[in-house]
């Protein structure tokens, strides 16, 4: 039997052993698991969009099997991939953040590193881990209560999700300062205190020009910085644009608070400076063409939802387990 024969068999036991009960979504293969699923689909189709069939078959799989549909959620919670249209008509192709970790092969890894870490810390359950234990996980049996309980997984799903993120932790140097690097090559044994770039200001009109683009057409206002200080977020969207592809338009307008020394990490941070920035001014929340925006109105005052037009129920049902985990955690700070 071949290996990639074993591997499927292996995770089609894994995907058929976790139905029993309804858990939040997760990556059922770890981030390095993950990439190489990738760099199958890329070594097959290039950066084409490629047919639903052709893709589950780089995996090593048949279109309406159970590993492929695993497999193609599993990449999307990572970030790895792009998927267009609906059903049997969907395509997929390589996403360019992916492309960028399976082309880069230069010495100073640096940059690569950085990526994979920002690709294995994009699921929803991940994040979740990686918040309630910022510096190492506790006990297996305290890591499975604190998602049985709080986050609402099965037993089962519990532990399989912890044996996976395990592995994501160790790939990527999670927990271990000393293999975390940042854009200069320094060790940086404070990954979970945010750092502000001394040049990029919160509140700062940006530009992001990537590969000779400019990426924002009007500009982006700046609300924020990741741990590690090499993504800033901006009010055009939730995910980190490269620090080192931004330059400054315009200073901020208006003078803002001094950063707290430990700032609340993203996306919390996100949703403080554009709906909660106490004696400011309310930053404009821009809809771009195909987004749409909803508003909720609470005693506090309005909460804004931006989501993309025409979101296919797969995506709907991503959103609302994201959703479920973020009430989940807020409910549980209001709690007296």
């Amino acid at each position: 039997m071949s290996d990639q024969t074993e591997t499927t068999n292996a995770e089609t036991k894994g995907t058929q052993k976790r139905k029993v009960g309804r858990s939040p979504s997760y990556p059922f293969i770890s981030v390095q698991k993950a990439i190489e699923k990738t760099r199958a689909l890329y070594d097959r189709e290039g950066a084409y969009a490629a047919p639903l069939s052709s893709a589950t078959a780089a995996w090593g799989y048949s279109a309406k099997s159970s590993g492929a549909r695993q497999t193609l959620a599993t990449l999307k919670y990572y970030g790895l991939i792009e998927v267009q249209g609906d059903g049997d008509a969907r395509k997929v192709r390589v996403s360019e953040i992916a492309r960028r970790i399976l082309l880069d092969t230069r010495e100073d890894d640096t940059e690569k590193k950085l990526l994979v870490r920002k690709v294995a810390l994009s699921p929803a359950a991940h994040k979740s881990l990686y918040e309630h234990y910022p510096t190492g996980l506790a006990s297996d049996g305290s890591v499975v209560h604190f998602l049985v309980f709080d986050l609402e997984f099965n037993k089962d799903a519990a532990n399989e999700l912890l044996a996976q993120f395990k592995e994501t932790a160790k790939y990527i140097g999670l927990y271990e300062p000393d293999r975390n690097v940042d854009k200069n090559g320094d060790q940086n044994h404070n990954l979970g205190v945010e750092k502000q770039p001394p040049d990029i200001k919160v509140g700062n009109r940006i530009q992001w020009t990537s590969q000779g683009v400019d990426q924002f057409p009007q500009g982006a206002t700046v609300l924020g910085f990741s741990a590690d200080s090499q993504w800033v977020f901006t009010d055009q969207g939730m995910s980190g644009v490269p620090v080192s592809e931004v330059k400054v338009m315009e200073p901020s307008p208006i003078p803002l608070p001094p950063t707290p020394p430990t700032p609340p990490t993203m996306p919390q941070h996100l949703f403080d400076a554009v709906i909660n920035r106490p004696g400011l001014p309310a930053l404009a929340v821009e809809v771009k063409k195909g987004s749409r925006k909803a508003v909720f109105p609470v005693d506090e005052g309005d909460v804004t939802l931006i989501f993309p037009e025409n979101m296919s129920a797969e995506g709907l049902a991503e959103l609302g387990q994201y959703l479920d985990i973020f009430l989940k955690k807020e409910q549980k700070k209001a709690s007296p």
